[in-house]
């Protein structure tokens, strides 16, 4: 499953572990989930997909990336509806919303009565392009930033503080999120990432006149920061580094055409799309990672970065930084905004030259789950153990857990 589905997948195997669990999720997930607890048998008597989606004539409306931005919201609709309809029968304890790990799109949960603690996320999006940084978009780049903006904030403060008014936790992808939310709800940060550490070695060399390679993984578009990546290695700093773009995207002719114009074609290379395997191979036989995303939640190959032991040199915007820092590796560099931002961070490319490649992280394992979900849902719990002392003293006798990933 991708990253958006492999999260709500390891939430509700985590919430199993101490909860039985309903996932309301749509039904072109039903092959992958039959096979993953066919995998895991223990699972089977806890876990229980429940399928919705529009009607066909809506889905065959959906034709484009765009469309899931009218899809999603009716899908929520249907999917709170089902959440509300189950709870009759069997009365939840908590309600989960996982994916879309969005902030300022609806959640279907709201519509279970307010008497199910909610908790909102893993969710983010509140992360914005600071605007001395937008000609690092290029002119349409810069628009489109703009009009996200726009547009993602009319809706959050619309939708979305709403949801968090009426959840009893908030979790927050990154500090933006719990930033942004801070004066609504409880809220706690921990990205959506699940990765476990790499049971390969890592071929990262320590010879130190050798040219170094630093990978960047992702799509290539110009909010990833890969024009600001191309810049940093033509700085004489990073002259002992070549560049590995691996993805696809929009701005790859502008990339090769900029690593041309700068005298450094011979050092950028853009490898396309890649095999899961492919990638993690590039991994270990990276010396680093170069990811200076503008606004990125919880980028997930930054985790896997980790996982692999690779440093990681990032800006401190969005969701990366929360990866590096909660890995403490020692090598991995939070490049702080400000003027001189491509030279800085060649600098500390050429830094991490001397220092030797960390051991591989265990921070963002699988096996954090179960304790983290049970301690949040005990914290929404709370709620309603309140309401119920508030009112008659009684309480939901049933012990089923609510979980329900949601990804359209």
């Amino acid at each position: 499953m991708g990253s958006e589905p492999g999260a709500g997948w390891e939430f509700a195997r985590a919430a199993a572990v101490h909860s039985e669990v309903w996932v309301i999720t749509r039904p072109r997930f039903e092959p992958l989930i039959a096979h993953a607890l066919a995998a895991e048998p223990v699972l089977a008597p806890w876990i229980h997909p429940v399928y919705v989606d529009l009607p066909d004539w809506c889905l065959r409306l959906k034709k484009h990336h765009r469309d899931v931005y009218w899809y999603y919201p009716l899908w929520q609709r249907l999917a709170g509806q089902r959440a509300l309809d189950l709870h009759r029968e069997a009365p939840f304890d908590v309600a989960h919303h996982v994916t879309f790990a969005s902030d300022w799109m609806p959640c279907g949960l709201t519509a279970l009565p307010p008497t199910v603690p909610l908790v909102w996320g893993p969710v983010g999006g509140a992360s914005y392009v600071p605007v001395p940084l937008l000609r690092w978009l290029g002119l349409r780049g810069a628009a489109a930033e703009l009009a996200r903006r726009t547009v993602t904030g009319a809706c959050r403060r619309a939708i979305a503080d709403r949801t968090a008014r009426r959840a009893q936790l908030v979790v927050g992808l990154n500090d933006d999120v719990r930033r942004r939310f801070a004066g609504t709800a409880a809220v706690v940060v921990e990205p959506n990432a699940v990765v476990d550490p790499a049971a390969r070695g890592s071929s990262g060399s320590s010879a130190p006149s050798r040219v170094r390679t630093a990978v960047f993984v992702g799509r290539l578009v110009s909010w990833k920061g890969t024009r600001l990546a191309v810049k940093a290695l033509s700085h004489p700093a990073a002259a002992n580094w070549k560049l590995e773009f691996i993805g696809a995207g929009p701005d790859q002719r502008w990339l090769e055409a900029e690593a041309a114009r700068r005298g450094i074609s011979d050092r950028v290379t853009c490898r396309g799309q890649l095999p899961r395997e492919a990638v993690l191979a590039a991994l270990d036989a990276a010396d680093a990672m170069l990811f200076p995303s503008l606004h990125d939640s919880a980028p997930w190959v930054v985790a896997e970065a980790c996982a692999a032991g690779l440093p990681v040199i990032c800006v401190d915007l969005g969701g990366p930084p929360i990866f590096v820092r909660g890995t403490a590796d020692g090598v991995s560099r939070v490049v702080d905004v400000g003027p001189g931002l491509p030279a800085r961070l060649a600098v500390a490319l050429r830094d991490s030259e001397s220092v030797q490649r960390p051991t591989p992280s265990d921070r963002w394992s699988s096996a954090r789950m179960p304790a983290l979900l049970e301690a949040w849902y005990g914290q929404a719990a709370q709620f309603r153990a309140g309401r119920d002392a508030a009112g008659n003293g009684s309480s939901v006798s049933s012990e089923v857990g609510g979980l329900v990933p949601q990804t359209p």
